[in-house]
């Protein structure tokens, strides 16, 4: 599990998105980097190390390596793709703050495989350090992505989700990193890089059961494996618990999820690859599905609607944007719905101003806990995985 100190937060290093277009090209550049040497003996290490979430699998490293790395070259290339501009992100990373611990259905995910970018980071940490490493060769890692794709045929069990979490490369802090601590010319350094880096590096894992009620969070150590759950199965996760964890970037990703598949609050447009991109994904075997493009729906064309009119009100104050759990029949339980940052009260009243009412979590009233008796794993993040030293 990511440990870090409250009054030290890391800092996201440097992140270029690409444009919405190049998306097709990114998938296909991290699905051949997959098969990248380099890859499978990264992953023979994580493997050893007991590192992420990987499953035990047959005890052949290297075959459960290789078994893995084309399982995610699978996802990648079945995956519908996804760009989140920025104003998205950010109300992807603040909505996460309090979202509703809640039972995740088929249907709340928008794409039964998918990639999906995001404009900025989602997430940072400071890895532990690799043996003989010196402490100042370790840079920030900084998380921009995520791609996720069906449970089975990963893992036995209920299904769900496999998530995998995506770090951004930074050429122009390992390349120096290289040349400091390998010995190696500027020219070496700079080829080494492009033969063991994509744009992107696969960082981490997380497992989201379907139905499941709560979060554990596991987590290996020398001890043994520890599940931690108590603190976390309650309607609302402790954000100050989870920050800078694998947690915490499940709760971005499943607030984005949320927040594309509930009308009215995003704006979902389509850029269809052109016919050259679209024939040659198709013949290599990519899905050849139209980029889609994530924005915050404009405020204007979303009016709140009051919902308790036996109310009566003297003036009108602004309430900030914040999850509802909201009964849906068909499931026989509560979702969470995110409502937008609106003016309360009646049009002909004075507004209030100099303080803001701030509705920061569910209503209490109809907030409820999710059955008992299924669990969700989510492990945590840590294993310097990007490290190029």
């Amino acid at each position: 599990m990511i440990v870090t100190a409250p009054d030290e937060p890391p800092v996201p290093g440097r992140w270029n998105p690409p444009a919405p277009r190049e998306l097709p090209s990114v998938r296909e550049a991290l699905a051949d980097s997959l098969r990248n040497p380099f890859q499978l003996q990264a992953l023979v290490y994580n493997l050893a190390n007991q590192r992420g979430t990987m499953p035990g699998l047959s005890g052949d490293l290297r075959r459960d390596a290789a078994q893995l790395l084309e399982q995610e070259r699978g996802r990648l290339a079945a995956a519908e793709l996804f760009y989140v501009t920025e104003d998205m992100t950010r109300l992807a990373l603040a909505a996460a703050e309090t979202l509703p611990v809640h039972n995740l259905h088929p249907e709340d995910v928008p794409a039964e495989h998918g990639f999906v970018v995001f404009a900025e980071p989602i997430g940072a940490y400071l890895p532990d350090a690799l043996p003989d490493t010196p402490p100042d060769a370790l840079d920030v890692v900084t998380i921009v992505a995520a791609s996720w794709g069906p449970l089975e045929g990963v893992l036995e069990g209920d299904p769900g989700v496999w998530l995998t979490f995506w770090s951004a490369s930074d050429p122009e802090s390992e390349i120096p990193l290289l040349m400091k601590y390998r010995g190696m010319s500027r020219s070496e350094a700079e080829t080494f890089y492009r033969r063991t880096r994509a744009e992107l590096n696969w960082d981490n894992e997380l497992v989201n059961r379907f139905g499941a009620a709560g979060i554990r969070i596991k987590e290996t150590t020398r001890h043994g494996t520890v599940v931690h759950g108590e603190d976390f199965d309650k309607t609302q996760v402790g954000w100050q618990q989870v920050k800078n964890t694998t947690v915490a970037w499940g709760q971005v990703v499943r607030a984005t999820w949320l927040l594309i598949t509930q009308p009215g609050v995003t704006e979902v447009d389509e850029h269809p690859l052109p016919r050259t991109l679209r024939r040659r994904a198709e013949r290599e075997g990519y899905n050849p599905h139209a980029v889609r493009v994530v924005r915050i729906r404009d405020r204007a064309d979303t009016p709140h609607r009051e919902q308790n009119t036996e109310r009566s009100y003297r003036v009108r104050w602004t309430v900030r944007g914040h999850w509802r759990n909201q009964w849906y029949p068909s499931r026989g339980e509560h979702r969470p719905v995110w409502i937008n940052p609106h003016v309360k009260g009646p049009q002909d009243a004075p507004l209030r101003t100099g303080e803001t009412v701030h509705v920061l979590a569910t209503d209490p009233d109809i907030a409820e806990r999710s059955p008992a008796g299924s669990e969700t794993v989510q492990p945590c993040a840590g294993e310097p995985r990007n490290s190029a030293l």
